[in-house]
Parts: structure tokens; C-alpha cells; sequence
């Protein structure tokens, strides 16, 4: 047994409380941010417009929402 391992508290006993708290706290948080299609697929027809005039779109195309007020980037 390994002491430094994470299954097993000071005394040697497996703690799967600790360990799961541990792992979960250790992890990177998610992002749960995820534009609408429509924007989506704005961007995607903005790039493919500027490809095929051969040009790159290199910063951040911000959209604003007239309705809610919205800024996507």
C-alpha cells in the first residue's frame, strides 16, 4: 500500500469519500457555456465567406442580440 495514494486515509483504511472529494476537486471546472446554432453557424458562414475571397479572419467576431441585448464572442 501506498501511502501517498488517495483510496487510503492516515491509519491505512480505503476512505472512498475523501478520495471521490479529492479527484473531484482536482479537476479542471467544465465549461457549460455553449452559444446558440444560430450564432454557430453565423461564424462558420463568416469564415467560409472570407475563405473563399482568400482571406483569414485572424480576432474574435463578437454578435450582438437586438432583442435580449445578448454580446456572443
Amino acid at each position: 500500500m501506498n501511502k501517498d495514494d488517495l483510496k487510503y486515509n492516515a491509519e491505512g483504511y480505503r476512505d472512498k469519500t475523501a478520495e471521490t472529494a479529492i479527484r473531484a476537486a482536482d479537476k479542471p471546472p467544465k465549461s457549460s457555456y455553449q452559444p446558440p446554432y444560430e450564432v454557430t453557424e453565423m461564424v462558420d458562414m463568416f469564415h467560409k465567406i472570407a475563405r473563399a475571397y482568400g482571406y483569414d479572419i485572424d480576432n474574435r467576431i463578437a454578435f450582438r442580440d437586438r432583442k435580449s441585448g445578448t454580446v456572443y464572442r
